[in-house]
């Protein structure tokens, strides 16, 4: 029995073991279960973050794609169609959704010109880039835009051929670019008309000075009398032509002062309303707070006047004319989108009219000299080129607003100034006799200087003469203080006007100066003259203008340095 009872302990004993034995196994299959699982939720959480990420990257990719600037897109070449594009391109091609795009064939659809888009895969193939590539596109509408292409060519691992680039609408930089050519354009044609007047304004100063001679040697009742007063009254519709070149070209003399633009605008709408006729009713609406400017009150007046003409042709069955005046400030957002303007305070003078209105294809043509939409004889095509010139020669800047139909509105901005008004200028028509002063006349232009000189004489003066300033230089230093004035003109081969002066500034400061100019390139020289408060006589003057604008420079203190 003992024997029997020895097994069975160690039997039950064994099998303790074992149940202790599965019963660790069971309790670490659990744990392993628990960590398996605990595992699992980790990795699907994990899993599920990624994704999250990833679709808020991809999210955040195409958000930035297409808030793009400019336009993004894939297509396949051989297949002629987009496989993506940005909403930048689509807004680009006329406002397509992204079903309704990849609908469309490029080349048929959206190439302006499908040998373009030929080209350009040319050069893609030949140098797998290309940059800067300009065409034009069709939109929805059938209009077109100008674009510019740059991207490169890819292949896919099944060999089909993709392009990848983006597309840059020109429109906005294509209308700059064409602003600048009609500004160069402008100021060569002004180069020119200015050199034309300064050649005419020569001929026109011996025309007038002469008829007026002869005039004063003959009595009214002469037969010679009449034929003379019609040279002298066409001489001066030359002169007033040349000034209207001069103010085209930007190169005439401006009288500038400090104004108020409301009253120029209040004195010559009295004269306005006797040109623009009854049938057509004139507004104006004057800011009372409106800022001063710095201006030539008669070319604003001639401003007004040219835009006015212009309204009451656009009006030929009456209508309303608008001026208005008002404080602007400019800032650099409407100034990117109106070069050359820079951003300031600016005085604004609106005209406005109700008439038949610009045909947008014409605007950017309106300031060209001699064009015009009127019929043949009844308009030379200069008035606005003359307004542009006078506003551009004044500072500031001119930008027409029209619609057929809908009429037109001109907005000038001249700069504004804190300064205070001047008072007006004021002139003596008086011609007075000399006290035997004596005058030296300067100029290279033999026929102009013995008419000057004998002009002179007759007021009184003793007059000597100078082809050159070299030689009026030597005069003075041989005169040993005989000579009173200098008349010189500004512009002569080798010393011009403003050399001589400085000279004499220095060897002979009692001697006063008198600048004649009928010209272009020394405008600065003349403005530098004015605002240092020295004489000047512009060309193409009168007996009359010479005698005040000697006896203005004799009555000076000293020469101009």
């Amino acid at each position: 029995m003992l024997w029997f009872d020895i097994v069975e302990v160690a039997l039950l004993l064994v099998l303790g073991a074992v149940l202790v034995s599965l019963r660790r196994y069971a309790r670490q299959s659990r744990e392993q279960a628990t960590l398996c699982q605990r595992l699992m939720v980790e990795a699907a959480v994990q899993r599920h973050q990624a994704e999250d990420s990833l679709r808020r990257s991809q999210a955040s990719l195409q958000s930035l794609v297409d808030n793009a600037p400019f336009g993004i897109c894939r297509t396949l070449i051989e297949g002629d169609c987009y496989e993506t594009l940005n909403s930048t391109l689509r807004e680009m091609l006329g406002g397509y959704s992204q079903e309704e795009a990849l609908q469309l064939t490029t080349s048929k659809q959206v190439w302006a010109d499908p040998k373009d888009r030929h080209r350009m895969i040319e050069i893609l193939r030949r140098n797998h880039t290309i940059k800067g590539f300009e065409t034009n596109f069709r939109r929805r509408d059938g209009s077109t835009i100008p674009v510019r292409i740059s991207g490169s060519i890819l292949q896919d691992a099944e060999g089909a051929e993709h392009f990848e680039g983006y597309v840059e609408d020109m429109t906005q930089q294509s209308a700059l670019e064409q602003q600048v050519r009609q500004a160069q354009k402008l100021e060569a044609v002004g180069r020119l008309a200015g050199g034309m007047a300064h050649d005419f304004n020569n001929v026109l100063v011996v025309i007038k000075l002469c008829t007026e001679l002869m005039l004063r040697e003959i009595t009214p009742e002469s037969p010679l009398s009449k034929p003379l007063l019609q040279i002298a009254a066409a001489a001066d519709r030359a002169a007033a032509l040349t000034r209207q070149m001069l103010a085209f070209g930007r190169q005439q003399m401006m009288q500038t002062r400090i104004i108020n633009l409301n009253s120029v605008v209040s004195e010559t709408s009295q004269m306005l309303r006797r040109v623009i006729g009854e049938d057509i009713q004139l507004v104006t609406r004057l800011d009372r707070a409106v800022n001063n400017s710095r201006l030539d009150p008669d070319q604003v007046a001639q401003v007004i006047l040219n835009l006015a003409v212009n309204a009451r042709d656009a009006m030929p069955g009456g209508g309303t004319l608008h001026l208005e005046t008002s404080n602007v400030d400019l800032d650099e957002a409407y100034t990117k989108e109106h070069p050359p303007v820079q951003p300031g305070r600016y005085v604004m003078l609106a005209v406005s009219d109700t008439g038949c209105g610009i045909d947008k294809s014409i605007v950017p043509r309106i300031f060209d000299p001699f064009f015009t939409t009127k019929e043949v004889g009844k308009g030379t095509g200069l008035g606005l080129s003359i307004v542009y010139g006078i506003v551009k020669q004044s500072g500031g800047y001119i930008w027409v607003y029209s619609e057929p139909g809908h009429g037109t509105t001109f907005k000038l901005y001249f700069p504004a100034t804190n300064a205070a008004l001047d008072g007006p200028a004021v002139r003596s028509e008086t011609m007075s006799r000399s006290a035997g002063q004596t005058v030296l006349v300067v100029e290279d232009e033999a026929t102009i200087r013995s008419n000057v000189r004998e002009c002179l004489q007759q007021l009184g003066y003793v007059v000597l003469e100078a082809e050159s300033g070299e030689t009026a230089l030597q005069l003075c230093d041989e005169s040993q203080g005989k000579i009173d004035l200098v008349l010189t003109d500004l512009v002569m081969p080798g010393m011009g006007g403003h050399e001589l002066a400085d000279q004499l500034a220095r060897r002979h400061p009692s001697i006063k100066m008198l600048f004649m100019s009928g010209y272009t390139e020394d405008s600065a020289a003349r403005q530098d003259i004015l605002l240092k408060g020295g004489a000047f006589l512009q060309k193409p003057f009168s007996v009359g203008d010479l005698s005040h604008a000697v006896q203005q420079a004799l009555a000076l203190r000293s020469i101009i340095q």
